[in-house]
């Protein structure tokens, strides 16, 4: 009698070689990545690479989560990754670092500024996001 984790081993194999799963998550790579490159052909292209890549490691179950780690974008707006994890809840960070679509600063005084994000996710039907948050100067990146 197999065990519960030799199972999940084997159908994580069995699904891994289906051409619909790895279609399914390139484009779930590729909308995430998408504001970042700017066309969805190419981000689609950049997607299935990513895809074979994790295909052939064994891990394509995992291949969005994997994909938001490789790809989470260093900065935005100036404000580095780590900030915006910090001072928003984990949903509203994803959208900031992925689906920024327009930033401006605010107000500004003598040692933070304030910067608003708008934020279109594809999640959810085109609707736009407003966050904001003051941000110290000096993790500013240049």
């Amino acid at each position: 009698m197999m065990s519960k984790e030799e199972k999940a081993t084997k159908k994580a194999k069995r699904l891994s070689f289906k051409r619909r799963t790895t279609m399914v998550s390139a484009h779930n790579v590729a909308k995430l990545i998408v504001t970042m490159v700017g066309d969805y052909q190419i981000a689609m292209s950049i997607a299935l690479k990513f895809v074979y890549k994790c295909k052939k490691e064994g891990n394509i179950l995992h291949a969005t989560d994997e994909a938001r780690k490789a790809f989470t974008p260093e900065s935005v707006a100036g404000v580095p990754a780590w900030a915006i994890k910090k001072d928003f809840g984990s949903a509203s960070a994803d959208d900031i670092l992925f689906f920024t679509i327009k930033f401006e600063t605010i107000k500004e005084t003598e040692n933070a500024v304030q910067i608003s994000f708008d934020t279109k996710n594809p999640h959810e039907n085109g609707y736009v996001d407003h966050h904001k948050a003051w941000v110290a100067k000096s993790i500013l990146v240049a």
